[in-house]
């Protein structure tokens, strides 16, 4: 049998199959279907420090090519993640990495500094394609000096592996790349949703309500 295992930074993973953050739940919602211990590994659904409940309906729409999607991040937060989900996953016969959200360098810090402990959670992947509350809502992942302080802030509290999950709606995407490996990223993941949007033919109006989501 062909031998499949790929190795990222220090992990080796069986296979370079996995699911990608927020297409898969927590993987507990697959288990009853699929053995996932036969994945490379599990991008779980992305986590916050507080719930959230995420953005108003409508909040996805088929295209032609794929899906709109902006749920908005819902989730119930890291303590009920850490409480409640983890101990679900935990003893998957393969890697979980958490999918890391926050709308402030502070926030990043507090959700990460919880996951350093929990033993199966081997990897975070770093969303920096969030809203900066303190830079008007303007996207970490959209300029280099902020993909920067939040990459090196991560990366001063984690201990593991750290991947970071580029935007592609920027102007030179190997470059913000470069900026966050030398943030120290030890790997990055290529991409987060493009940004699209679907409008309804008849009533003229947008589908989502948030008028645009990722495709």
């Amino acid at each position: 049998m062909a031998d499949l295992k790929v190795k990222i930074h220090d992990l080796e993973f069986k296979n370079p199959v996995t699911v990608a953050s927020g297409t898969f739940g927590f993987g507990e919602e697959m288990s009853a279907f699929y053995d996932m211990g036969l994945l490379g590994g599990i991008f779980v659904k992305g986590l916050t420090v507080k719930n959230r409940e995420g953005n108003d309906y409508p909040r996805m729409a088929e295209t032609a090519s794929g899906m709109l999607n902006s749920v908005g991040l819902q989730n119930k937060g890291i303590d009920y993640f850490i409480s409640s989900i983890y101990p679900n996953i935990k003893d998957f016969d393969t890697h979980i990495i958490a999918n890391v959200n926050g709308g402030t360098i502070e926030e990043y810090i507090e959700v990460t500094e919880k996951l350093n402990d929990l033993e199966k959670v081997t990897a975070i992947e770093l969303n920096i394609s969030c809203p900066n509350v303190k830079q008007g809502g303007m996207l970490f992942g959209i300029s280099c000096p902020s993909a920067i302080a939040v990459t090196d802030a991560i990366r001063k509290v984690y201990k593991k592996t750290l991947i970071v999950k580029l935007s592609p709606n920027v102007t030179d995407i190997a470059e913000m790349a470069r900026a966050v490996e030398g943030a120290g990223a030890d790997s990055i993941s290529l991409i987060n949703t493009l940004l699209g949007m679907a409008i309804n033919a008849e009533t003229r109006k947008p589908v989502l309500s948030t008028i645009t989501g990722g495709l």
